[in-house]
């Protein structure tokens, strides 16, 4: 059990990744200062100091944290029993409530686009993202869910690019993700899809993305 000091002192390390995610999923990292982000936590300069080296230091641990949120919902698709397509298409869906409700998860994503913003590039967060979608592309291959000239590891950039980009799109626009990535899976799946199974992964695409029959989460 940790004690009453190293207690307080991961609240307020977690208070201040809290409000940074809120600032800079609201203003970007370059429009918000420490001043805003300890106004914002009702914290000291030396409490901040204690936990990180400065605001880029802080931006990582919210980068961090909202890759640690993302990995846990993937392993727990990643190890279910069933259709790889069907799971990939759940992670997509899931994805998306996570943005939608999750403002550390929310900055963290807004974070990795601004990466030139940083001296340092952000590591590794793509690359795990696509080595999560590509087992479970290699699944469906292996189950005979993708057409016989699709490559996992090609479907899976393809699909965390443009993943990424219906994000960036949907953010500008201030529109809801969900429906614009039914748009997303609407053109990917005749490309990557056998064909005798189109129409039920369509089908299950449209029930996740844009309000259709509720899909059961795996187990």
């Amino acid at each position: 059990m940790p004690k009453p000091k190293q207690f307080r002192s991961e609240q307020t390390r977690q208070a201040l990744i809290l409000a940074a995610a809120e600032l800079f999923d609201r203003y970007g990292y370059g429009a918000t200062s420490v001043s805003d982000i300890l106004e914002h936590a009702a914290s000291s300069k030396g409490a901040m100091y204690f936990h990180f080296a400065g605001k880029e230091e802080l931006a990582y641990a919210v980068v961090e944290e909202q890759h640690r949120l993302w990995t846990a919902e993937a392993e727990v698709l990643a190890s279910a029993q069933g259709s790889g397509l069907e799971l990939m298409l759940q992670l997509s869906r899931d994805l998306a409530e996570l943005l939608r409700v999750n403002v550390v998860v929310r900055a963290g994503i807004r974070l990795t686009f601004e990466n030139a913003t940083y001296r340092d590039p952000v590591p590794g967060i793509y690359g795990d993202w696509v080595g999560v979608i590509t087992g479970l592309l290699e699944r469906a291959r292996d189950q005979r869910e993708l057409r016989a000239d699709v490559q996992p590891d090609f479907l899976a950039r393809v699909f965390v690019s443009s993943y990424t980009g219906v994000r960036v799109l949907s953010q500008a626009l201030g529109t809801e993700l969900a429906p614009q990535l039914g748009e997303m899976w609407e053109a990917l799946l005749p490309c990557a899809v056998h064909p005798r199974k189109l129409a039920h992964f369509r089908a299950y695409a449209r029930a996740l993305h844009c309000g259709g029959v509720a899909v059961a989460r795996p187990v």
